[in-house]
């Protein structure tokens, strides 16, 4: 059955309004009449010119087979229509679709708040009259790859903080939530240079223009992956002021930075000391090298030129002995290394100054084992350990750091040595300036072939003991990090890194005195959670020049040209940002760099690009009020953005507060890895995914096929039935629900989520209840209410703005969040809402208009607060219930200060109070197995507390119903005929007690209940009586071997003690069985 009506009305928000019209009325009348539901609403729109708004209702059948496009149809003759809107009001359970519906709009709106000629136009968004900008950034998303949880814990936190600065702020705000992706130098071109591999071809067969481009066709498709995934979980970002680090603006700042840095001498070309990843012949940043810890004879995986991969044994010393020039055979030197490989590149030995076993050596030289006629000076150096090994190195300067620093405190204390360093490895990992038996081997081969030679002549041997060893692993590849001397670019940090530690140690003194002087300008930083700001100053205190070279085609290319064939110094380089200037100083022969720079750098530019820098503009202090982002690169990333910040902007900082979030991890701690399969897709969360489609996206994936087994493994384990759909709401829910300031988070996404949808379920069920209330009386503004319920819900509001607001300014987002869940569940829901269920049920309609005005009070400062962390279902039930705009509550601001006057904590304690005695009464009724229907008649006893005795009952009236009690009084001490006639029960958490009797009218059904207890009681308190002989049967038993003994008698002692509360548990049954009758 199917019933049309068709209102005219010229009020322009009829839908946000549609219950306040006075044709409702009939509508409802019709619905009731046929007993239609009033939920069963289909909204279509309305007509522009006619202001006419349709509408419709229909019986539970035809809304079961709902054809929306035969509706739609029905209306066609209606051109003007700009759309057609489907939105049917709630259904009974929570609706994800519903809730989440025009996701992408709502999530321009909130970044937007009007549209011009058709064409999108994004403006900030404006609260009262603003005065204040607050700006945010989003942690640098990777273009390389999907959003994952990391990623999406960062996000939710961002969102999170900026909503609730606009609900906290002393003034009102606008806000910008920036957006940006970095083009991931190294991720992306290992990404790019595998997926061309699985077609047949190799980036050294292609143009570098041509790898560009399926560089950019990549990045791009992941940025619009990424894009989507953020919109879907209700990341209200200002695309348009999105950026990407290899855009035309963001290269041209990189250049300029460049060159300015160069210019005042901080950017030098020089050999040092480099990570360097052979299968990507790059040097390395330390953030993508990996310490793996190796035991003795530990094997690891290390990828071929070919793809493939084989097993390489590490964790070994090998002892090599070194023959004295100029001696007898007998007279030698042993050494200690790991990698007899780097034998060749030898130039010295070192012992320390003070050890007496070496003394006479001093000076004395020693023939290479593998290079003949080589002498090696044996020098001394107080960085030699005595204990380790022989307590003597071989000094390998071009492979090794700590070599590397010997050998050139020996060359300054001997200036006239000749001898120079070199290299046996060149950047393919292939053997070179070695003897020719051994040229062009792959290193690992080489190590293997030199140990046989060793062995040959006497020289190896054999293992010493090797404890706490580590080998470096490229994060990227896998491939075994190589030590090398190498030219590249550095930039000198250390006077910026000064300045920059001390912005960190003055911050704290700086915020004490901003608080006085609000206009102060901002030059220190707080760090959020403080210990962290250690880590950043140990960072500082890190003064190591900065490798800026990275040996890629991705990327942004050095602005530095030379010509070819010129031996490589720094006076040889030109380092411009115009080509031609270049040309007209090298000649037509000049060539650019091939070098591009480290990603961080760029990255590290974004507040410089972003606030005008590049266009000479005054730079604004700070441009970020909050950059949040991962503690593991708060050192690679926030502290060189402090430091480029201060360096190119005349010293101002690049953000007030810095937030440093924990590792999300798997729910056993492990770290994210796809060869784990721990790594989720949060849209897998938001949409649910079964567990074949999981295994089958392993499969496809690039991962060996023993990682894929072993992700197989894990997700058999982890995900048996897949992921359940929970949406948006509850994917934030599960990822804020953590401490997101410690330093490790364990994420159990999928069953916490579910936690999140219960959560949304029960909003949905509290707007539902709300709906009931609004369907018994008319639309009222305010309803006095002497009810001390109404005045004690309102006073819990008011306590609980004032603590999420606390916890939001000190980013504890999990306490702010579980203080609103709380007060949502426990006291609305749970409290509250069933105090007046009484009103609603009996139709007592003063009382419902006393209770939804309340609920009206009430609701509206708590969804604006939940809108921070769960923005589509408090956005949807806020305008459900208050019959708003779409995105109204965007405009709605929560602060504490205008809810203080409600405070009135003597009412809260005195809740608690009653809130414990439904406990009580409720354990009761469990422990004795009593059946819900039976009413018991209470007095309580209590000590004195600030709320009288008679405000105790007036709250008890209003809830006490709900747990089966009738609070007769409340007193502070009850006679002696209450003690021989009623049963007492503790109140936990408080120094009160509850007398309970039952009423007249169950008295008889109690009985029954009570003597049924009574009954198993007896049962088990003679069962166990029987274990007890029979222990102490098997305990006398000559037989009964001693250990046999001890379990068993103390087997009896636990069965006595059961025995005994048995007892006594019958005892008390039988005086309430006693005192009943």
């Amino acid at each position: 059955m199917k019933y049309n009506c068709f209102v005219q009305t010229s009020f322009n928000r009829f839908r946000q309004n549609l219950k306040m019209c006075e044709k409702m009325n009939q509508v409802r009348s019709i619905c009731m009449r046929e007993r239609v539901p009033t939920q069963r609403l289909i909204y279509f729109g309305r007509h522009p010119i006619q202001k006419l708004t349709y509408f419709q209702f229909f019986s539970f059948d035809s809304m079961r087979n709902l054809n929306k496009a035969a509706l739609f149809h029905r209306f066609s003759r209606h051109r003007t229509f700009s759309s057609a809107v489907f939105t049917r009001q709630s259904s009974s359970s929570f609706n994800i679709d519903e809730v989440t519906q025009n996701y992408k709009q709502r999530t321009e709106f909130a970044a937007a708040n009007y549209r011009k000629n058709g064409e999108k136009k994004i403006v900030l968004l404006r609260f009262l009259s603003s005065e204040f900008l607050y700006r945010q950034s989003v942690p640098n998303g990777s273009s390389s790859t999907k959003c994952h949880r990391q990623a999406s814990s960062g996000t939710c936190v961002d969102r999170s903080c900026g909503r609730c600065d606009l609900q906290a702020s002393k003034e009102s705000r606008k806000q910008k939530w920036i957006p940006g992706f970095d083009h991931a130098g190294i991720a992306t071109q290992v990404v790019v240079e595998k997926m061309l591999a699985k077609r047949g071809r190799r980036r050294q067969d292609m143009s570098r223009k041509e790898f560009l481009d399926e560089c950019h066709k990549w990045s791009e498709k992941c940025s619009s992956e990424i894009r989507h995934q953020l919109t879907r979980m209700g990341a209200s970002l200002d695309w348009t002021q999105n950026y990407y680090t290899l855009d035309p603006k963001f290269s041209e700042a990189v250049t300029k930075a460049f060159c300015t840095l160069e210019k005042e001498g901080l950017i030098t070309r020089g050999k040092r000391m480099v990570h360097w990843c052979p299968t990507l012949s790059s040097t390395l940043s330390s953030q993508e090298v990996d310490r793996v810890d190796v035991p003795t004879n530990t094997y690891i995986n290390v990828p071929l030129a070919n793809g493939l991969k084989r097993k390489v044994k590490f964790g070994q010393m090998h002892l090599i002995r070194y023959q004295l020039v100029d001696s007898s055979d007998s007279e030698y030197i042993e050494v200690g290394t790991t990698r007899p490989e780097t034998l060749f590149a030898d130039v010295a030995i070192a012992v320390h100054p003070e050890d007496d076993r070496y003394t006479k050596l001093h000076g004395k030289q020693v023939w290479s084992p593998v290079m003949p006629g080589r002498k090696l000076l044996v020098i001394t150096d107080s960085a030699v350990s005595i204990e380790k090994g022989t307590g003597a190195v071989k000094i390998t300067p071009s492979h090794d750091p700590l070599d590397y620093e010997i050998w050139n405190r020996w060359k300054l204390q001997n200036p006239s040595s000749n001898i120079d360093e070199f290299s046996c490895i060149d950047e393919n990992g292939k053997m070179v300036n070695c003897t020719e038996d051994f040229a062009g081997l792959d290193r690992f081969d080489a190590r293997e072939k030199v140990i046989d030679k060793l062995t040959n002549s006497g020289n190896h041997k054999g293992l010493i003991k090797h404890d706490g060893a580590q080998v470096n692993i490229c994060s990227r590849t896998g491939d075994v990090i190589e030590p090398r001397l190498a030219e590249q670019w550095f930039l000198d940090c250390k006077e910026m890194f000064v300045r920059s530690a001390e912005q960190l140690r003055t911050g704290k003194v700086f915020m004490a005195l901003k608080f006085f002087f609000p206009m102060l300008r901002c030059f220190q930083i707080e760090v959020f959670p403080e210990y962290q700001s250690h880590r950043l100053i140990d960072w500082f205190e890190n003064q190591e020049p900065w490798c800026l070279s990275r040996q890629l085609w991705w990327g942004h290319r050095i602005p530095a040209y030379h010509v070819p064939g010129i031996f490589y110094r720094q006076n040889n380089w030109i380092v411009t940002a115009d080509e031609q200037e270049a040309r007209q100083k090298l000649g037509e022969q000049f060539e650019q760099d091939q070098d591009v720079l480290d990603t961080w750098f760029s990255s590290s530019l974004v507040p410089l690009v972003k606030n005008g820098w590049l266009e000479g503009e005054a730079v604004q202090n700070p441009y970020l009020n909050v950059m949040e982002t991962g503690w593991d690169i708060s050192g690679f990333w926030v502290a060189r953005m402090i430091a480029l910040n201060l360096k190119l902007a005349n010293g101002e900082s690049p953000f007030g507060k810095i937030v440093l979030h924990g590792l999300v991890r798997d729910n056993e701690g492990r770290k994210m890895s796809k060869s784990l399969g721990n790594v989720i897709d949060p849209l897998d969360v938001l949409d649910g995914i079964t567990f074949e489609k999981m295994v089958d996206r392993v499969k496809e994936s690039a991962l060996e096929p023993a990682e894929i087994e072993n992700a197989v493994k894990d997700l058999t384990k982890r995900f048996p039935k897949g992921i359940a759909r929970c949406g948006p709401d509850a994917l934030r829910f599960a990822l804020l629900k953590y401490d997101i300031l410690s330093t490790d988070i364990p994420l159990d996404v999928s069953n916490v989520a579910l936690d999140g949808l219960h959560f949304c379920n029960k909003l949905w069920n509290l707007a539902a209840y709300y709906d009931q209330l609004a369907e018994k009386c008319e639309v009222i503004k305010d309803v006095d209410s002497d009810r001390l319920i109404d005045e004690w819900i309102v006073a819990r509001l008011s306590s609980t703005v004032s603590t999420v607001d606390d916890h939001m300014k000190k980013f504890s987002l999990h306490l702010a969040l579980s203080t609103l869940q709380k007060f949502i569940t426990a006291d609305i829901c749970d409290v509250y809402l069933e105090s007046t269920k009484k009103a609603l049920w009996s139709n007592d309609i003063p009382r419902i208009r006393q209770a939804r005005s309340t609920l009206q009070r009430v609701l509206q400062p708590t969804l604006v607060q939940l809108n921070a962390f769960m923005p589509f279902v408090s956005e949807h039930i806020y305008e459900r219930i208050f019959s708003r705009e779409p995105g109204s509550i965007l405009f709605d601001v929560v602060k504490p200060s205008l809810f203080i006057f409600h405070r009135n904590e003597e009412l809260e304690d005195a809740m608690k109070l009653v809130t414990a005695v439904m406990a009580a009464v409720r354990s009761t009724r469990q422990k004795l197995e009593l059946s819900p229907k039976l009413i018991f008649s209470g007095v309580l006893e209590m000590q004195p507390i600030e709320t009288t005795p008679s405000e105790i009952r007036r709250l008890a009236d209003d809830v006490t119903q709900t747990c089966g009690l009738e609070l007769q009084n409340a007193c502070r001490e009850v006679d002696e005929d209450i003690k021989k006639n009623y049963m007492a029960t503790p109140v936990p958490g408080h120094d009160a007690k509850l007398w309970l009797r039952i009423d007249s009218e169950s008295k008889k059904a109690f009985i029954e209940c009570l003597k049924k207890q009574l009954e198993k009681t007896v049962s088990r308190q003679e069962q166990y009586e029987s274990k007890v002989v029979s222990y102490e049967a098997i305990c006398a038993n000559p037989n009964t071997k001693p250990l046999n003994v001890l379990k068993t008698k103390k087997k009896a002692e636990n069965a006595r003690k059961v025995v005994e509360n048995a007892k006594q548990e019958a005892t008390r049954i039988e005086q309430l069985i006693e005192n009943q009758c």
